[in-house]
């Protein structure tokens, strides 16, 4: 399929684009407290929903974390399967908050109660699957008193600018500044490598076909979570590295992408070290304890994150770019039958993907630009990323 051909398509990749970029800038913010995050690309989520209804909002959400992640060397790592799933879920609770007050006379809550719905249930979710597929220990609920004040913090800045960008958009009174026109990369994807940490090679986990490295990869998440256990995790890490060198992989590169993990997976140990009553004591100080099951738990954990990311960062480190993007097209294949075309949504992430750079840089320019014509102070700073969005936004309207 051939986007430039598809308007509707186009649209849609260019606001997956804004969408990603604003996912991207976030993850170069500082998390003191892990699941606690800006949420600007829900901001998209919110202003599509508002202007191409709820379809298209939901493919956007769901699509922009598969870019962000192809970008961000994240595909199918644990962060990712949080992200792709709290897009769904915050996507689904916000269309339907927006479902209802649609219909009302005099509604009940703005743009900006709906952004802190999905903030709270975005949240929510992430917490949920921390804790029934990763850190299995009740101690992790003691984060859900700052993941519910940060998510009506956050929505309530998100939904204070989502609201902004709804307004200029319906009025017109933002004017495009000449000279940033923005378009979809043409030929996207045809011979072009962006996977800035594939390792060229000709072994042959290289040869393999991408779909079938990406079911391994889920595989092996399978296998992780139902064998549960330090000596099965301990004979699959040797096997990971087995293949890893049979690759050409050494072990620097080859645990390169745990250290993005670093914070999520000293939480994940420490979490069951110091809330895990049971076992032997074998340190005290005053109320807090270590015990002995408390140490084999937390290292569970660990290993089973450090597992996870080995094995996605292996799939990543040796299959181009292209060849996983063919890959998610095949995968995606037999759910034709529910309406979901492979060749579209591969069609939109090359093209989104290979759209980034361009956006970024007139992302940054427009913020150059507006920022000097702004007075200081908070209400600079929601002026200014309204504008912004509404400059990018416009560029969409092909």
């Amino acid at each position: 399929m051939k986007i430039q051909n598809d308007p509707k398509a186009q649209k849609t990749a260019l606001l997956v684009t804004c969408a990603a970029i604003l996912q991207m800038a976030e993850s170069f913010f500082p998390q003191p407290v892990p699941g606690i995050k800006l949420g600007l690309a829900n901001m998209i989520t919110i202003v599509a929903l508002v202007d191409l209804g709820f379809v298209s909002a939901m493919e956007i959400a769901v699509l922009r974390t598969i870019v962000s992640s192809l970008l961000l060397g994240t595909f199918l790592t644990p962060t990712f399967m949080l992200s792709f799933s709290s897009a769904i879920t915050s996507s689904l609770a916000m269309g339907a908050a927006y479902a209802v007050i649609s219909r009302m006379k005099h509604p009940a809550i703005s743009l900006i109660g709906i952004s802190i719905i999905g903030a709270v249930v975005h949240n929510l979710t992430q917490i949920g699957l921390v804790y029934l597929l990763i850190i299995k220990n009740e101690g992790v609920f003691m984060l859900l008193p700052w993941l519910g004040i940060s998510g009506v913090i956050m929505g309530w800045v998100t939904g204070i600018i989502a609201s902004k960008v709804c307004e200029k958009l319906e009025d017109g009174s933002e004017t495009e500044y000449e000279g940033y026109e923005i378009r979809l990369a043409e030929n996207a994807g045809q011979g072009k490598n962006f996977n800035k940490r594939y390792i060229p090679g000709g072994s042959f986990l290289h040869g393999l076909p991408a779909e079938f490295k990406i079911v391994s990869v889920v595989a092996m998440a399978v296998a992780i979570f139902a064998l549960n256990n330090l000596y099965s995790y301990t004979v699959l890490l040797c096997l990971v590295l087995i293949i890893s060198m049979a690759a050409g992989i050494s072990f620097k590169e080859a645990f390169g992408g745990v250290k993005k993990m670093g914070t999520f997976i000293l939480f994940s140990f420490a979490l069951p070290l110091f809330f895990n009553a049971g076992g032997h004591v074998i340190w005290a100080l005053g109320p807090v304890k270590i015990t002995q099951t408390g140490l084999n738990t937390g290292a569970l954990f660990a290993f089973r994150l450090v597992l996870l990311m080995l094995s996605t960062d292996l799939m990543i480190r040796t299959t181009k770019s292209e060849n996983l993007l063919k890959g998610i097209e095949t995968i995606l294949k037999p759910l034709k039958f529910a309406g979901i075309s492979g060749s579209r949504a591969s069609s939109i992430i090359v093209s989104s993907w290979m759209s980034v750079p361009e956006f970024w840089d007139k992302a940054m320019a427009l913020v150059k630009k507006f920022r000097k014509d702004e007075n200081k102070g908070m209400k600079n700073a929601v002026s200014v990323v309204s504008s912004v969005i509404v400059s990018l936004y416009r560029q969409t309207e092909i």
